[in-house]
């Protein structure tokens, strides 16, 4: 009858649900934070569904990287910006026509609120078409 090998070879455990990309990380970084910093990370974490390792693991590169930590805040911020141009070009343009009343200001503020989102999610559109069209070898 034959016997198990005295030794076997060794294999290091893999944790369910780790990636072999996460086994070959070999280098760490150590900080240190306040109770309430930590807090807020944990926080953090925990709405993106991760582990606080894993949250400012991912953080991290997506800063170093230039990476867009949440994307919805940048549309909205840009929509908003949107809305104040349309706003400002129109009141400039109304403007030079002569006093404006406070309907005319109402009506511009009520048409740049109603039409940022869409002039937003347009410029980004054509932003990402732009750099779809553009090869890899293409340079700026």
């Amino acid at each position: 009858m034959a016997s198990a090998p005295e030794n076997p070879p060794a294999i290091a455990p893999v944790k369910p649900g780790s990636s072999a990309n996460e086994t070959a990380r070999g280098r760490s970084v150590a900080t240190r934070l306040t109770e309430a910093e930590f807090g807020e990370m944990e926080a953090a974490a925990s709405a993106a569904g991760k582990r606080v390792a894993e949250w400012l693991r991912e953080a991290a590169l997506a800063h170093v990287q230039g990476g867009q930590e949440d994307p919805e805040t940048d549309e909205i911020l840009l929509a908003e910006l949107m809305g104040i141009r349309s706003l400002m070009l129109n009141l400039f343009a109304r403007a030079s026509q002569g006093p404006l009343s406070t309907e005319d200001i109402k009506k511009m503020s009520t048409y740049s609120e109603s039409v940022k989102e869409h002039r937003a999610a347009d410029l980004l559109a054509r932003r990402r078409l732009q750099k779809q069209t553009k090869g890899p070898t293409d340079k700026p």
